[in-house]
């Protein structure tokens, strides 16, 4: 399918002004039809109307070319309904639909083929897990219309529709608060982009909430994490995954940019690497002394830098590390469910992923003394906030050890 716009030169007037027609090419079909305004040829670009210059007469260019563009707008938007709707292209269909009421297209889009090209053009510039999280989300909404029987469209994303997902979210699911917060962020997200697509004008979402909570941040001490960074197992796999994990933990790099790290990235006494969730290019990072001993373990060797290995497994392999060298501390864990606190207590090696190798970073380099400006930077933290979770740690162990005075014997 294809619009262009082009002057009907047959048509033209007494004093040189031609109408402006669009030509609509598609599944062999072709369709002409005025536009509405005239240009005189000497200022026709191809597809525009070029601006007069100051001894020359006013031809109205910028309202011209803005009209244009909302006509080109609403064809595209008319193409995605025939798709969407998986409808035969003819030329009535298509004139019905240009001549039609916004809120009469808008009434025709299929939420979740919108939410598939959502995904499909926000995977452009967004990170593969982002669109992999989201298309998580996608596919969640689509379980909940399955097994609900609550058939979603825009026009039904209201107050009904809220409240029967958190019922079925926290009731039936039984999903933590952050993670709904999360779906309610990406559908959010989502349907702000579908209003600026014209593909509805329903803003009722903007009520909709999302409730997050702090979570429990599990690291491992300076003390375990030494202790399992010395440690030497007599699985070769496992070493290369407590490896892997300590390098993590002495940089700061999550497990995804640690996966894609290459000799290239790696100086004597920096790493410099692209990280793939924030986009940042050219991100620096000093070595010290545990990551380069790392490194110079699998110098020259097939696993240099690093040896390779899939996340799923790592995360059984480094609880499996972690249990051996017995970091049996029961931990006790909380999350929120609706209005619902639950906890868990379990030894800690159950609660090691890839995951914490960077909380472990971020934490201990607070309580070594490091600048919180300085981790920041290393660490790659965009918000504040984020930096603020960890600072409350350092207040808690700092208080415990405030405590040692009251436990002392006299």
């Amino acid at each position: 399918m294809k619009v262009i716009f082009e002057l009907r030169k047959e048509k033209a007037t007494a004093n040189g002004l031609i109408p402006i027609q669009f030509v609509v090419r598609a599944e062999g079909v072709r369709i002409r039809k005025n536009v509405g305004f005239n240009t005189k040829e000497i200022y026709w670009t191809g597809s525009r109307v070029k601006p007069n210059l100051k001894k020359e007469e006013d031809n109205n260019y910028q309202f011209i070319n803005d009209e244009l563009q909302k006509i080109e707008s609403k064809v595209n938007d008319i193409f995605f309904f025939f798709r969407a709707n998986k409808l035969a292209f003819s030329k009535q269909k298509f004139l019905e639909q240009f001549e039609a009421k916004k809120d009469e297209i808008n009434s025709n889009f299929d939420f979740f083929d919108c939410f598939e090209e959502y995904l499909t053009s926000g995977s452009l510039i967004k990170s593969y897990n982002t669109i992999k999280a989201q298309r998580t989300i996608k596919n969640y909404l689509k379980t909940f219309e399955e097994e609900t029987g609550f058939v979603i469209t825009f026009d039904k994303l209201n107050d009904l529709f809220y409240e029967e997902l958190m019922k079925y979210s926290f009731f039936e699911k039984e999903i933590k608060n952050n993670y709904f917060a999360k779906i309610i962020a990406v559908l959010k997200s989502f349907v702000r982009w579908s209003i600026d697509k014209n593909y509805t004008t329903n803003r009722d979402f903007e009520k909709f909430k999302g409730i997050e909570h702090d979570v429990d941040i599990i690291y491992l001490t300076y003390d375990e994490l030494i202790k399992l960074y010395k440690h030497d197992f007599e699985n070769s796999r496992l070493n290369h995954v407590k490896d892997f994990y300590c390098m993590g933990c002495f940089t700061g790099l999550r497990f995804s940019d640690l996966s894609q790290l290459h000799r290239a990235n790696i100086t004597e006494t920096h790493i410099n690497i692209s990280i793939q969730k924030t986009k940042t290019q050219n991100h620096i990072i000093s070595l010290n002394k545990f990551s380069k001993e790392i490194l110079d373990k699998y110098r020259g060797t097939i696993y240099e830098p690093l040896p390779k290995i899939s996340q799923q497994k790592f995360n059984d392999y480094i609880k499996d590390c972690c249990e051996i060298i017995e970091l049996d501390k029961p931990t006790t864990i909380t999350w929120f469910i609706g209005t619902k606190k639950v906890q868990n207590t379990v030894p800690k090696h159950q609660l090691i992923t890839s995951h914490t190798a960077r909380k472990t970073f971020i934490t201990n380099s607070l309580l070594l003394g490091m600048e919180p400006k300085a981790i920041k930077k290393i660490a790659n933290i965009k918000k504040d906030a984020v930096l603020d979770k960890y600072m409350k740690i350092t207040e808690e162990y700092t208080n415990q050890q405030m405590d040692k005075w009251n436990n002392h014997e006299k």
